[in-house]
């Protein structure tokens, strides 16, 4: 079968990607034809979660490969994308920045009975794709950046500190 995905973002409002795969692809395929509709960085860690109708995540697929297989370890590279997804409708979030917790909205909008397709490819583009890594700007008024004159305070010598606070008692 072949599965339509869309895909979506709350930090692009505009942005939209339907995607053309063939279910017996895994979920490591899905994930490269992903990046490379949005631009992104292949080295990154990312991650699928299966979702309820709300959007709670539950199970977890991950690009970590540990070489060990069992219910909390599911491997990109060997899972087939019909072992999770079965029905129309179904939700999932791709997390492809861990550490600001960014992550993308897909859902299978569609499953055509045909095994005709060798390769996935996206069939729709609309928009931009968020950025895959937000950037500092130090330029904004708002960012507190550290002079080098701060890196380091002296505090003056041990004499000084007895002055201001006195003996310690031991």
């Amino acid at each position: 079968m072949i599965c339509i995905f869309e895909i979506s973002s709350s930090e692009a409002p505009d942005f939209r990607r339907l995607i053309h795969i063939n279910s017996e692809k895994t979920f490591e395929d899905l994930n490269l034809i992903i990046q490379n509709a949005c631009n992104f960085d292949h080295s990154q860690l990312a991650s699928f979660f299966l979702t309820d109708d709300l959007w709670r995540k539950s199970v977890e697929i991950s690009s970590l490969d540990s070489g060990k297989s069992g219910p909390m370890l599911i491997s990109m590279r060997t899972t087939k994308l019909d072992n999770y997804l079965s029905e129309t409708g179904q939700k999932l979030i791709y997390v492809f920045d861990f550490f600001n917790e960014r992550f993308l909205f897909i859902e299978l909008k569609e499953k055509i009975m045909k095994t005709d397709l060798q390769e996935p490819f996206v069939a729709y583009e609309k928009g931009d794709a968020p950025a895959q890594f937000l950037l500092n700007d130090y330029n904004d008024l708002d960012v507190d950046v550290m002079v080098s004159d701060d890196v380091y305070k002296s505090f003056g010598d041990l004499e000084d500190y007895y002055e201001i606070f006195g003996e310690m008692d031991a």
